[in-house]
């Protein structure tokens, strides 16, 4: 499924909803044409509870996946807050100490923020380790550790201004970490579990109407498990996360509009 993270959105999702609602069919009519004379009453209502019990499954499996791709995503989206508030609080020190050395952090500060709103994760993924946000961090993390200070309130400034540089660079490694491309195992189990449901289907008496039913449920199945797919590769894809929090930062901070004006 690794195709889709390459296609529009809307291609995506005619591309799974056709294949579900095709295959659906499918399945439903071949098996139906080699049960139909061999089914009893017994098997009707064994059928019939097999299909309303393999449902209800499929739904209790797409309600956990969406929900913990969802706790993955928001993991994500809170370290972006984190990071943006602690940028400004380092730079807030920064302005403090009023130095030739603490303005240069600042302005790398800077210039994190807006590599990484211009990369669109596309450096995190090809090179994390060594992205140009990444190698920025990097200086910061040198030039912070030189910071001169004259009385032991400056060296107080710094050592917070050391411990809030720390955690932006732990933070900022919580999107290294979450890049990968990854296929839920819990989509297959919803695919080998939607064959299983078609097949009790086929318990019932075919129809137009019945297979418009099917249809539809399938259609909805499959806009789900779309969506549960790309949640789980949040930095990837049409629907990967933005980086708001550095938008906001950049636009309509006013703390670091002080920054870039010193």
């Amino acid at each position: 499924m690794n195709y889709l993270l390459e296609l529009d959105k809307w291609l995506g999702f005619l591309i799974v909803v056709s294949v579900i609602t095709l295959g659906g069919l499918i399945v439903v009519s071949q098996v139906k044409k080699r049960i139909q004379h061999k089914i009893t009453k017994q098997h009707e209502k064994i059928g019939r509870l097999l299909f309303r019990v393999t449902a209800g499954l499929i739904a209790l499996l797409l309600s956990l996946s969406y929900a913990n791709e969802k706790v993955e995503q928001y993991k994500i989206l809170s370290s972006m807050e984190r990071e943006a508030s602690l940028i400004v609080s380092a730079a807030l020190k920064l302005n403090l100490l009023n130095s030739e050395e603490s303005s240069i952090i600042k302005r790398k500060l800077v210039d994190y923020v807006e590599a990484t709103i211009s990369d669109s994760w596309e450096s995190v993924r090809a090179n994390p380790f060594f992205s140009v946000a990444s190698g920025l961090l990097i200086e910061v993390n040198k030039l912070v550790y030189h910071l001169p200070v004259k009385n032991q309130n400056e060296e107080r400034i710094k050592n917070y201004i050391i411990e809030d540089i720390s955690e932006i660079t732990e933070l900022m490694q919580v999107r290294i970490y979450s890049q990968n491309t990854l296929t839920p195992y819990l989509i297959y189990i919803l695919c080998i579990g939607l064959v299983f449901m078609w097949v009790f289907f086929t318990v019932y008496n075919l129809d137009v109407i019945s297979l418009s039913f099917l249809s539809l449920y399938n259609i909805f199945i499959a806009i789900l498990i779309y969506l549960i797919f790309m949640l789980s590769n949040p930095l990837i894809g049409p629907l990967k996360l933005e980086p708001h929090p550095f938008y906001i930062l950049k636009t309509k901070g006013i703390d670091i509009r002080l920054i870039q004006n010193q």
